[in-house]
């Protein structure tokens, strides 16, 4: 059974005790990104195609950073423009030559 928009979510459950995370998701990205770390103790099929999954997985596989939201000045912005400029010709002459 795919899951339509408004029915995807990810439940993340800790257990204080075990140290362990239960993850549950039915969220296409996350699924990828859950994959790259363990495999699945469980998955939904429909067909082939996995549509949900839940993971077991250590308390230090699971980390909550902050947005990075950084505000260039002008100055920065021209600087990092003239460094892609130049980084451009010098891959534009390594190709050419």
């Amino acid at each position: 059974m795919q899951y339509s928009a408004e029915e995807r979510e990810t439940t993340c459950l800790y257990d204080y005790i075990d140290g362990t995370w239960t993850i549950y998701t039915c969220v296409p990205t996350h699924m990828t990104k859950l994959r790259k770390i363990a495999e699945p103790i469980w998955e939904e099929k429909d067909g082939d195609r996995v549509t949900a999954a839940k993971w077991l997985l250590k308390g230090n596989q699971v980390r909550f950073t902050q947005e990075v939201v950084s505000k260039m000045t002008d100055k920065q912005k021209q600087a990092a423009s003239l460094r892609l400029k130049e980084y451009n010709q010098k891959r534009d002459e390594i190709v050419t030559n």
